[in-house]
């Protein structure tokens, strides 16, 4: 490594040289303050003849020669700098007088003498700007709306107005210094990925993709860069956007590793999945690309099969990307490997959805999906080779409890016909109406044009309260917002707070069947409002049916020897004796029941050891956990804790399950029993 101080110019001024961005960096992005600053800066220089210089920043590089004896400085870091100097010094070219200054700053700063055409340029800037560039450079062409042309002509624009000279604003430029790091090709301590990285934790404004991309092209050699940029990154770059590729990232890293990378670790959890599974840049690029083609499908779903089309746009329109993980292995099973057929696809996307949807309209909380999607996978592939992926999904989701569980249908039913569903989410209100309309009747519904439509007015006015009879305040109050009395239409602001019978008639004309239905009414009521819930609910069971349950659901499981078990498992253990304990991937070996409570206990007090001294505190576990030992039958101490001793193994078991459950890790606790 070679590291100090140069002027700007001297260091752009070696002849048959060229500065080239490499195809990982961004493009040119520099913003029009950042230019204003940058031209200030120098011109404070050229105004001010006390000031000797002006440090303009670092720029990090890799030299190498090309042939006729030429070097080629690989711009690591410095490129937005670098970029902006020559355009600069073509503003100021262009606005020179002098053919002689001219001359001279078109054969120093821009072209090469006999040189291969390829390096006849001395500034070769990603492929995205090369063009723009190389139109301003040689044709004076600028009328592209890329930022290349436009911050050339805000530079014009700033040296006409300014009250420094062109020759004093080029004397000045060269008094503006840098430092420079040379960093020498294939030495392991001075790996540019490392130093590129450094430099980005000072405050350059990476993102996570830039990060990832660079990361994966860097130490590769200028041709292999070319070909890994154009044949799979560009192409990833075509299937998503720029911003939506770092979710990408995360959610290929968590169906891979059934691990949830934080949001703001992915770029530290590719580099640990690439180092730890020993691939290379091409392998893990070519498995990106095609799985970011089945990421683009599924955030704007197109199929030529519509059931699954609709499929994914209620996961969409739910914006469950929770689920995201997992699709990325279904499709993968589907459109990839060939693994399900078209039935079997459906059917699980039927499933998810069910799932999704039914817990939706019972209000239950969506932070427990995360854990439930990461793991779907992992979990299905154990039983590949028993039972299908169909019968994999459906199992794991019927075995969800707590906040993760399956709702059943008498919740459904009671949410459907008692709960204020349009205030809390009128978006899904107007899914599910559409689903029923879409599935049931086959009619096209355009989501985001249809409204929602009260029946029974949101605003009580003297005729309803006439159709409601002596208790319509408390009925309009409970019922006026439940499923039953919601419907869509397109002329909602027409109908406003009209009566029944006046409503009937742009009811009849509707084109959408389940608001037409509703002129099978004759009056308008709470029973009214109830017995359409009731429909609602059947048409909902076929829309989201629930999975058929197995028969050994909620049955006591046969134990095996050598077998883990979830522990939450229906398990009989009473006579048996616990081997092994795992943990979140890690084996603990245990003895007794006694010893597998207080391991595990042990493990919680470490894991969060304030949630740990919580625990007392709820009343699932007074009987086990206290903070002296008075209560206890037979109280040992564990951190801090007393913990009862003096119980079956049975019942160490159920509250194994119950702690379980309490820290949301059904996932992650396993026990092998000694028969």
């Amino acid at each position: 490594m070679d590291a100090g101080t140069i002027r700007l110019l001297e260091f752009l001024y070696p002849p048959k040289s060229v500065f080239r961005i490499p195809v990982y960096q961004r493009k040119y992005e520099w913003t029009e303050e950042q230019v204003n600053k940058y031209f200030l800066d120098i011109e404070n220089i050229a105004l001010n003849d006390e000031i000797e210089g002006h440090f303009l920043g670092t720029v990090v590089f890799v030299k190498s020669s090309f042939p006729n004896m030429g070097s080629d400085y690989i711009i690591i870091d410095g490129q937005q700098r670098i970029t902006t100097t020559f355009l600069f010094l073509k503003a100021l070219y262009n606005s020179i007088d002098s053919e002689n200054t001219k001359s001279d700053i078109k054969e120093t700063y821009f072209e090469n003498r006999n040189v291969d055409e390829e390096f006849k340029y001395k500034l070769i800037s990603v492929e995205d700007d090369r063009k723009d560039f190389l139109e301003l450079l040689i044709h004076d062409k600028y009328d592209r709306p890329s930022k290349i042309h436009m911050n050339y002509k805000r530079l014009v624009y700033l040296i006409q107005h300014s009250k420094a000279t062109s020759e004093q604003l080029l004397n000045a430029l060269e008094k503006v210094r840098i430092v420079y790091i040379e960093l020498e090709q294939g030495k392991r301590e001075e790996n540019p990925q490392i130093i590129f990285e450094s430099l980005n934790s000072t405050g350059l404004s990476l993102t996570e993709s830039d990060l990832i991309r660079n990361f994966l092209l860097m130490n590769e050699t200028p041709s292999v860069q070319e070909h890994l940029y154009k044949n799979y990154w560009l192409l990833i770059e075509e299937f998503l956007t720029n911003s939506k590729i770092p979710d990408f990232i995360r959610d290929y890293l968590t169906m891979k590793t059934a691990v949830i990378p934080n949001k703001n670790k992915v770029y530290q959890n590719f580099k640990y999945y690439m180092h730890k599974n020993s691939l290379s840049s091409e392998t893990v690029l070519r498995d990106l690309l095609k799985f970011s083609g089945y990421y683009s499908k599924m955030l704007n779903p197109k199929s030529d099969n519509k059931i699954i089309q609709n499929h994914l746009m209620v996961i969409v329109q739910l914006k469950s990307t929770v689920t995201y993980p997992y699709l990325l292995r279904l499709f993968d099973n589907y459109y990839g490997e060939k693994e399900i057929s078209t039935e079997q696809f459906v059917n699980i996307l039927t499933i998810i959805n069910s799932y999704l949807i039914r817990r939706a309209i019972v209000n239950f909380p969506t932070n427990a999906l995360n854990k439930v999607f990461s793991n779907l996978g992992k979990e299905a592939n154990k039983k590949k080779d028993i039972q299908s992926e169909e019968d994999s999904v459906a199992e794991y989701l019927l075995s969800r409890t707590g906040s993760a569980l399956f709702p059943r249908n008498e919740k459904l039913k009671e949410s459907i016909l008692n709960e204020d569903m349009y205030n809390r989410n009128h978006r899904l209100v107007k899914l599910i109406l559409s689903q029923i309309e879409i599935q049931t009747h086959k009619e096209i519904v355009d989501f985001e044009e249809v409204s929602i439509e009260h029946i029974l007015p949101a605003t009580l006015t003297p005729s309803w309260r006439v159709e409601l009879g002596d208790n319509a305040i408390d009925d309009h109050k409970l019922y006026k917002d439940v499923l039953g009395n919601l419907t869509l239409t397109n002329y909602n602001a027409e109908m406003s707070n009209q009566s029944f019978n006046d409503k009937i008639s742009y009811y009849k004309n509707s084109n959408i069947k389940i608001t037409r239905d509703i002129c099978d009414y004759d009056t308008w009521n709470k029973d009214s409002i109830h017995s359409r819930g009731l429909k609602l609910y059947k048409q909902i069971l076929d829309l989201c049916p629930i999975p058929e349950e197995k028969d050994n659901v909620g049955k006591v499981k046969e134990v095996k020897s050598d077998t883990y078990y979830s522990v939450f498992e229906l398990l009989s253990v009473t006579g048996k004796k616990p081997k092994t304990l795992m943990i979140d991937d890690k084996e603990f070996v245990v003895n007794s029941w006694k010893n597998t409570l207080i391991t595990y206990l042990k493990w919680l007090a470490d894991f969060d050891l304030e949630q740990y001294l919580e625990l007392p505190k709820q009343k699932a576990f007074q009987k086990l956990l206290s903070y002296t030992d008075e209560v206890l039958r037979k109280g040992e101490n564990v951190l801090s804790l007393y913990v009862e001793t003096n119980l079956s193994a049975q019942s160490i078991y159920n509250y194994i399950s119950s702690l379980t459950e309490f820290y949301d890790m059904e996932d992650d606790v396993f026990i092998r029993l000694d028969v």
